[in-house]
C-alpha cells in the first residue's frame, strides 16, 4: 500500500478517533472546568480508538502476532504524543489561548507526528528473520540476524 493510501485511510481514523476525543473533552471542561483534566483523559479515549482501528484498517497490519511489537510501540509513542500534547496544550493555555484553540493546535501538531512515527515504526513492515538454519528467528523491520559462526570456519573474522 502506498503512503497517500496509507495516509488518506489514517486522515479517516483521525477524524473518528479525534470526534471520540473532543466528545470527551467537551464533556469533561463543561463538568469539572478544568482544561488540562479534560485534555489529559480524552486523548486516552482517542488513543485506544487509534490503536484498533489504524492497526487493521489504515496500515493493514492483520497478524494478531504482530501486536506483541506493535502494541509496545504503541504504547511508547502514545506516551511520547501524550507528554507533546499536554505539554503543547499547557503551554499555549498559559500564554493564554482558548482551551479549545490550545486544543485544535496541539491536536494538529500529534496528529502529524503520529502518524510518521506509526507509518515508519509502529506499524511498519516486518521482514522476517532466518536463522543460520533457514528458520525464520523473529521479524525486524529491514534487519537480518548474523549468522552463528563455527569454530571451524576459517574465514571468520574471529580467528
Amino acid at each position: 500500500m502506498t503512503i497517500a493510501t496509507q495516509f488518506v485511510k489514517y486522515v479517516f481514523v483521525a477524524l473518528l478517533s479525534a470526534a471520540s476525543d473532543w466528545v470527551v473533552f467537551a464533556a469533561l471542561l463543561a463538568a469539572f472546568g478544568s482544561p488540562m483534566l479534560a485534555q489529559a483523559t480524552s486523548r486516552i479515549f482517542g488513543a485506544v480508538v487509534s490503536f484498533g482501528v489504524n492497526k487493521y484498517w489504515s496500515f493493514q497490519s492483520l497478524q494478531h502476532r504482530q501486536a506483541l511489537i506493535e502494541g509496545p510501540r504503541f504504547f511508547a509513542l502514545f506516551v511520547a504524543s501524550y507528554t507533546l500534547s499536554l505539554s503543547l496544550f499547557a503551554a499555549l493555555t498559559f500564554w493564554g489561548m482558548s482551551p479549545y484553540l490550545a486544543k485544535l493546535a496541539t491536536d494538529t501538531t500529534c496528529f502529524f507526528f503520529n502518524f510518521l512515527v506509526m507509518r515508519f515504526w509502529v506499524y511498519h513492515p516486518r521482514r522476517p528473520v532466518q536463522d543460520d538454519q533457514g528458520r525464520q528467528a523473529a521479524s525486524f523491520p529491514g534487519k537480518r540476524l548474523s549468522p552463528v559462526l563455527k569454530a571451524d570456519d576459517r574465514s571468520s573474522p574471529l580467528r
